[in-house]
This record gives C-alpha cells, structure tokens and sequence, in this order.
C-alpha cells in the first residue's frame, strides 16, 4: 500500500518542494511565505513563537506545544487541512509544508517542521523532509 507524500521544507528550497500546492506552517509569514494556505494544526501560536524568540519558553516547551497541536486535530491521511480561501480542503499527496528556518536550524533540531513531519510519518503520510523521507 502507498502512502501519499508530503514535503516539508523551507520556502527558498524550491528544487525540493513538491508537485502539488505550497502550504505555509507559519505563526506570522511574511508576504511571500502564505502559498495558497495554511495548516493550523502543524502552526505554533504567535505568543508561543513570541515567548521562545524572546527565551521565555524553552526549546522543549515550545516542542511539546507544537506537538499538542498536532495531535489535538487529525492529522493522518485525509484527516489533515488546509484553510485557503476559507474553505478548509484536505492536505493532499505532493503538497508541501513550508516554513522559513534554514535547514541547518532543521538539522540542528531547532525548526518545528522537523517534528511535525515525524508526527504525520507516524499518522500514515509518506514524509520526504527537506529532500529525506523519514522513516
């Protein structure tokens, strides 16, 4: 059985987005980070982002706070959305999550999108995360 795939990377890593539509998983994009939309349920809150910029949150805190989102909605195949337009539409295979942290701070283990894409591995989700699938 094939699970569909999503891609979860940076806005600027253009040549490992996927095929399908661009997705932003931002507390606070700028312009050009919104795409067509965005998943709340893999998107820190403002004041959690705010409270870990200004070192009032730990790094684990702020890791536990993501991960509640993600799990406090479905988030499995079929189950995970997108709100654009005002309508909330399904993540579909070869969509892409994106955020703006570089993938050092990715690899260093200090960007939400690493653990948002190992959660929806989990969930059923083929994961390719910035270019790697997760096992």
């Amino acid at each position: 059985m094939t699970h569909p795939t999503l891609h979860v990377t940076n806005w600027s890593s253009r040549k490992l987005h996927g095929p399908g539509r661009l997705l932003t998983i931002m507390a606070r994009p700028r312009p050009w980070e919104h795409g067509v939309g965005r998943v709340p349920s893999c998107t820190p809150t403002a004041g959690a982002l705010d409270r870990v910029r200004a070192g009032t949150m730990t790094i684990d805190d702020y890791r536990a706070h993501v991960e509640r989102r993600v799990l406090d909605h479905p988030h499995g195949p079929g189950g995970l959305t997108a709100i654009s337009d005002g309508d909330a539409p399904p993540v579909a295979d070869g969509d892409t999550l994106c955020c703006a942290c570089s993938r050092a701070e990715a690899a260093a283990g200090r960007c939400h999108r690493v653990w948002v894409a190992h959660l929806l591995a989990r969930a059923g989700w083929r994961v390719v995360l910035d270019g790697v699938e997760v096992e």
